[in-house]
């Protein structure tokens, strides 16, 4: 195959046109072997459909004339009116014999094994004429019986004056030897030849058409290996080839991206290379660039702490347990900014998050969530910690009350609630509500949702309705 002379190594393009033609006409020639192969299948499951069918129409044929031999014997040995109905229901309403009869004759009519079960039902409705003729004498052996409710084949029966002549017992004995007789087991017997002579003609048709399509079958099913063979070999070629010139680069190739390091070039198809190529000046490019949005998507340009986003990542989680988040809001900020110039604003901003950031444990997130507002989200500090908060606030309050050239004395007011009462947005409602507190009270102060009032009077000038206690 032809090599890029610029940039060296295989085109998968044309790799793939070479053995995707092969193997799309090899797969074209298994796909007609295989509509010859399940044209075949089908014909011989029809064939072997047809079979069943004949065969469960002789079988039903057999087993009607044993059902009718065997309901006659039962009311002429017992009189008894439901096996005579239960023989006609079969004789005129389900019909079995006819309808298997009817099935062999859609497929083998004309054909000897369609005359051995033709004479078969003939036999059998023969024979019934000498049923009919025992359950009629079976009749006279009944009392108060009216004729007329008994279908017709049975009142048009005519008895011989000798069996007119007989008394109960011997018409009963007779109407018994009728269907118990030699002649009526010859007839049986001949009605069973036919049905098996039809059972094993079908049998040997079955046979005999199944072998000549189960030979044509064998012939497209070695076709088919042999293109087997040929599809699996091009597939293996082309799974080699991909191997060497696109997976091993890029499983080298995935290694190295996951631990962030640049590919080196060479190896694999020309494409690899192109790729390999590009993505190394787009990762130098980009690296630098990736590591100042995650930082800026998380912290505070200002004070490089935490920024609301970095707090909401964290809220659910410290309103889940026995955490404190403390709410802090520089006191007269507008002011400051007004007096003192936007430039002191941001240097007392940046004073008070290293302030927090000294007070508070290496472990506690603190965040700067807006203007003049700061949070700082205490892990593992419950109501008990309430004292050293307030004692933390102290201290930071007496440090933003110094001054310099640079930067005017400033205060904060904060607001504390504790986890444990329900989600983040609760949580930050309940610190919110205490700053809220300590702001209407004159702000320098702290108040905490702990059930104690604050110390410096943070509660103080708020109607009686407003203090959460």
């Amino acid at each position: 195959m032809k090599k890029d002379k610029a940039t060296g190594g295989i085109r998968l393009r044309l790799m793939n046109y070479v053995l995707g033609g092969l193997t799309l006409g090899i797969a074209v020639l298994m796909l007609v072997t295989t509509f010859l192969a399940i044209s075949g299948y089908n014909s011989l499951r029809r064939t072997s459909e047809a079979f069943l069918e004949c065969r469960e129409g002789a079988e039903e044929i057999q087993n009607a004339s044993d059902y009718l031999t065997e309901h006659v014997r039962y009311y002429v040995g017992s009189g008894m009116r439901q096996y005579l109905d239960l023989y006609f229901e079969e004789a005129d309403v389900t019909q079995r014999r006819e309808k298997g009869l009817a099935t062999l004759e859609k497929h083998f009519a004309g054909t000897d094994l369609y005359d051995a079960l033709e004479r078969a039902v003939n036999g059998s409705k023969e024979l019934m004429k000498v049923e009919y003729h025992a359950m009629r004498l079976r009749l006279e052996t009944l009392d108060g019986e009216d004729l007329s409710q008994y279908p017709g084949v049975i009142r048009d029966v005519v008895l011989p004056e000798s069996e007119l002549a007989m008394t109960r017992e011997e018409q009963l004995d007779q109407s018994r030897k009728l269907v118990y007789d030699l002649p009526y087991e010859q007839t049986k017997a001949e009605i069973t030849g036919q049905v098996n002579r039809c059972l094993e003609g079908l049998e040997d048709h079955l046979q005999e058409k199944q072998a000549n399509q189960a030979k044509q079958l064998r012939t497209l099913v070695v076709l088919e290996q042999i293109l087997i063979i040929l599809i699996i070999a091009a597939v293996a070629l082309l799974v080699v080839l991909t191997s060497l010139l696109v997976f091993h680069p890029l499983i080298r190739a995935e290694r190295l991206v996951r631990t962030e390091q640049p590919i080196p070039p060479g190896g694999g198809a020309y494409e690899y290379r192109f790729f390999a190529a590009t993505y190394n000046r787009m990762f130098e490019a980009s690296k630098e660039s990736k590591e100042r949005l995650a930082f800026k998507a998380s912290h505070d340009y200002l004070t490089g702490i935490f920024n609301r986003s970095g707090l909401d990542r964290y809220l659910d989680s410290a309103a889940a347990g026995q955490n404190a988040l403390v709410l802090v809001d520089l006191d007269g900020f507008k002011k400051i900014n007004d007096t003192y110039g936007h430039d002191a604003g941001d240097r007392i901003l940046r004073k008070l998050s290293e302030i927090l950031s000294a007070s508070f444990r290496s472990d506690d997130r603190i965040c700067r969530i807006g203007g003049d507002e700061f949070a700082v989200i205490m892990w593992n500090a419950g109501v008990e910690s309430s004292a050293m908060i307030r004692e933390k606030i102290a201290a930071v309050n007496a440090e933003m009350r110094v001054s310099s050239d640079e930067i005017p004395s400033a205060s904060i007011s904060v607001g504390v609630a504790f986890g444990g009462e329900g989600n983040g947005r609760d949580l930050f409602r309940y610190a919110d509500r205490e700053l809220y507190r300590v702001k209407r009270s004159g702000g320098c102060g702290i108040s905490i949702r702990d059930g104690s009032q604050d110390e410096d009077g943070a509660n103080e000038g708020l109607p009686e309705d407003e203090i959460d206690k």
